[in-house]
């Protein structure tokens, strides 16, 4: 009896080890672009004017992830920050009221391969998690809750550039609802969809014992 426990404990750390081997730590920065795709405010009020559909402009995109991968799983923390302005009429920002802003978008997300190309380093991924997105800057600082939970999903594309390093190209849209206020004024809330486009270098670790 004794023997066969041996034996199969001998076998369940045979089979073990490999997959364990399997198990890689990554970090990666990126850069990209920021594509807001609703508005904040349907009608805002801004230095005695009424202003419609209210948004933030397309900007440029930043960050870095940090990834444990097994198999064709993976778990990843990412963060990136965007520069992106409020659009509002060059009448009012005549006036004095800055539009300066910017956008902070951080996640936690599981990555699941659904593609493995044949002979080739090339794969395709397809992800969900949850994170915050955080609306900041000038235009921003007369308004309370700017931050928000949001759900994400996305879809990646990654190339092996050796043993080390990887090629990454990820679509990402952050789903949250804005719902500010401003003093006593409280804001209709508003669907978002702030979908991020980025490329960058993953660099892969020694594997996790």
């Amino acid at each position: 009896m004794l023997r066969r426990l041996s034996l199969a404990a001998a076998l369940i750390g045979a089979l073990a080890a490999p997959l364990h081997a399997q198990v890689n730590v990554g970090l990666s920065g990126f850069v990209g672009g920021y594509l807001p795709m609703g508005d904040l405010f349907d009608e805002l009020r801004l230095a005695g004017r009424l202003i419609a559909n209210v948004g933030h402009d397309p900007g440029p995109l930043l960050g870095g992830r940090l990834s444990v991968s097994l198999s064709r799983f993976a778990v990843e923390a990412e963060a990136g920050y965007a520069f992106s302005d409020v659009d509002l009429p060059s009448a009012v920002v005549n006036l004095g009221l800055d539009n300066g802003a910017s956008v902070f978008l951080g996640s936690l997300n599981v990555h699941y391969e659904i593609f493995q190309a044949p002979f080739s380093p090339l794969s395709i991924y397809v992800s969900g998690g949850g994170g915050v997105v955080s609306h900041s800057g000038d235009f921003f600082d007369m308004f309370d809750g700017t931050t928000d939970v949001a759900g994400i999903l996305g879809v990646g594309l990654r190339y092996g550039l050796g043993r080390a390093m990887q090629l990454r190209f990820d679509v990402r849209d952050y789903i949250s609802s804005f719902a500010p206020s401003r003093g006593t004024e409280a804001f209709d809330s508003e669907l978002q969809n702030d979908i991020v486009a980025t490329v960058g270098l993953q660099f892969a670790f020694a594997p996790v014992r």
